[in-house]
Formats: C-alpha cells, sequence, structure tokens
C-alpha cells in the first residue's frame, strides 16, 4: 500500500499510508484542517524476501563472504549471458 505525503497549514506535513484508490484527505486527522496532497518524488523499489544477491556489502561482512557474494553474482550474471546469445544463434 503507497504512502502519501500531506501538508496541513497547522500541523506541517505527514504522511498516510493509503489504497491507491482512496480519495486523498481533505482535512487533517490531528486538528481537522485542510490539507494539501502533496506530490513524492516515490519511494524506492524495494525487494522483499531472501532470495535477492545484493553486490553491495554491509558493514559486518567479512571480506571473504563478501568475495562469495559478489562472485556468485558475477557468475550468475555470465550464466545468463551465455544462455541469451546460446538462443539467438
Amino acid at each position: 500500500m503507497p504512502t502519501y505525503e500531506y501538508k496541513c497549514p497547522e500541523c506541517g506535513e505527514f504522511e498516510k499510508e493509503q489504497r491507491m484508490s482512496d480519495p486523498p484527505l481533505k482535512r487533517c486527522p490531528h486538528c481537522r484542517k485542510p490539507v494539501t496532497r502533496l506530490i513524492g518524488g516515490g519511494g524506492g523499489f524495494v525487494l522483499k524476501g531472501g532470495n535477492w544477491v545484493s553486490k553491495m556489502s554491509s558493514s559486518g561482512e567479512s571480506p571473504k563472504k563478501a568475495s562469495d557474494r559478489f562472485m556468485k553474482q558475477t557468475v550468475g550474471e555470465v550464466a545468463e549471458d551465455i544462455a541469451k546469445h546460446s538462443r539467438t544463434h
């Protein structure tokens, strides 16, 4: 469910999680004054689950583990490229 940003003249900016089909808020849930919905830059793309491989290292990761993870990602990319080229030839 997306989060929308609103601005209240009394309370300032706040966020509200709403369905896309829900109408925009007209009044602040705190002070009941009229609000304006802001145009946001978008949240980012979030991958959930444990099967996503990242090339970014984490602060507590050992150099060997980072190297292994990077190698798995690189080998996976090479395998995909080989599979793509073998289908076209």
